[in-house]
């Protein structure tokens, strides 16, 4: 699945294309960038990290998803109770919003 580049926050800076390691974006410059080859998207999040005014979202596939199961590992220990949460808050960022 393709990043997601949101029309009214982007103001065609070009960084995404830029940085983007797979050249999966078309950018002319006057026109919102464009995803040009989804299927070769690694989903680095590279364009996400740089874009500064935060157009851009990752859909992650399900298998990217990282997901601690507590039946698998047990609870988690008071010291990974912060990271846990902000896994679980990163992995809401990149899911796709209906």
């Amino acid at each position: 699945m393709p990043p997601v580049i949101d029309d009214s926050l982007c103001e065609l800076c070009g960084t995404c294309f830029d940085v983007c390691p797979q050249d999966i974006l078309s950018f002319e410059g006057d026109e919102v960038p464009t995803v040009s080859y989804p299927d070769e998207c690694w989903h680095c999040g590279a364009c996400v990290l740089d874009c500064p005014v935060e157009a851009i979202r990752l859909r992650l596939p399900l298998q990217l998803h990282i997901v601690p199961s507590p039946a698998n590992y047990g609870p988690p220990a008071e010291y990974d109770a912060d990271a846990l949460a902000k896994a679980a808050d990163f992995s809401r960022s990149v899911a796709v919003k209906r």
